[in-house]
């Protein structure tokens, strides 16, 4: 299979999808699903704070031929809230639910974008027979190692959440979202923006509108801030893993640091990693042909002998200032051992493709 050519205009999609709703572990869940019904399946799992429409321009420019299964996270997207906390064995037990819904008993390929690709991660270490094969997009685990873990403040933080609720931040429609997507990535193009603010919109009673994702996440995702707990996962992955990472620095985002890249690329047997240019953290939405062009042709590969496959760090976007991921701005915008050097090839630049 490969990616499509050709660019297609952002806010008219190249391809609809279909929704189906499924009962899973008590929460009324959306799956998104593009292609054929049966078709190869290929699964998505978008960020935090994100939904399932940010994967349409990859979608739109990878081949037909895949039946596209992506989820919306429990509190995002069309998928229900939940009374309780969002804890990282909850996502992961309901992906594993997904995947027996979809294709059981079967390994399937999973891509997914930060909180996506590292929830991803930490599965495809827990049940590796389950994934054929592994695309990071911008995750490399949690931000940079938070030691020693104050666990007292963590907990007091989502105790005190029960009586002081986050504020739920109201915008006059999709066209100030879609405002607010484009403050906080300064690439995204107007079209694109637009087609996600109407994707994105979740109403509210006084008529505003307000993103896509339950404000009681923010407050409930206290677990795992050591990297040697994620690598206890990532040991155990057994699927060759493609990493894609932006080039904008983000200072407490793993992937910004080449130290960091290299300690934590070691915990992975078999990793190949690619610094994509010109992008920002949702670099699905910067770059989405080249990612779909990388997806595809990882995809298409025979398994390769065990072993790292890992490809010195491109330098990093920071001549120029970070991008204003301003907290609360949109979907996502949140920011070992000795082992082999890791180096990561540059792409051409966007539009040059």
């Amino acid at each position: 299979m490969t990616a499509s050519s050709g660019p297609h205009p952002a806010d008219r999609p190249r391809r609809t999808s279909r929704s189906r709703y499924e009962e899973i572990r008590g929460v009324r869940y959306h799956l998104r699903e593009w292609g054929a019904p049966d078709g190869p399946v290929l699964v998505l799992l978008h960020g935090a704070r994100d939904a399932s429409p940010t994967f349409q321009f990859v979608v739109d420019a990878l081949d037909s031929g895949w039946r596209i299964v992506a989820p919306d996270w429990r509190g995002h997207g069309l998928t229900a809230w939940t009374p309780g906390s969002y804890w990282h064995a909850e996502f992961l037990c309901d992906l594993d639910v997904i995947l027996d819904l979809i294709a059981p008993g079967r390994a399937v390929p999973i891509v997914g974008h930060s909180m996506g690709g590292n929830m991803a991660s930490l599965y495809a270490g827990i049940r590796p027979e389950r994934v054929s094969r592994l695309v990071l997009l911008d995750a490399l685990g949690e931000l940079l190692d938070r030691s020693p873990v104050r666990i007292d403040e963590i907990l007091t933080l989502v105790l005190d959440s029960r009586t002081n609720p986050p504020r739920e931040h109201r915008m006059d429609g999709a066209a100030a979202l879609a405002e607010r997507l484009l403050r906080g990535n300064r690439r995204l193009g107007p079209d694109q923006a637009a087609m996600l603010a109407e994707a994105y919109a979740r109403e509210l009673p006084d008529g505003k509108v307000g993103w896509p994702y339950d404000p009681a996440f923010r407050r409930s995702f206290p677990t795992m801030h050591v990297t040697e707990d994620w690598a206890a996962c990532w040991r155990r992955i057994e699927a060759p893993v493609l990493g894609l990472l932006s080039t904008d620095f983000r200072p407490d985002a793993p992937t910004s640091h080449p130290d960091v890249v290299a300690a934590r690329a070691a915990y992975f047997r078999r990793l190949r990693l690619h610094r994509v240019p010109e992008t920002g953290h949702n670099i699905h939405h910067d770059a989405p042909t080249v990612v779909a062009r990388e997806i595809e042709a990882f995809l298409a590969e025979h398994p390769t002998a065990a072993g790292r496959d890992i490809v010195a760090d491109a330098p990093l976007t920071a001549a120029r200032p970070p991008l204003n991921y301003e907290q609360n701005s949109g979907p996502d915008g949140d920011r070992g051992p000795e082992g082999e050097p890791v180096s990561v090839t540059e792409h051409p630049r966007p539009g040059t493709v």
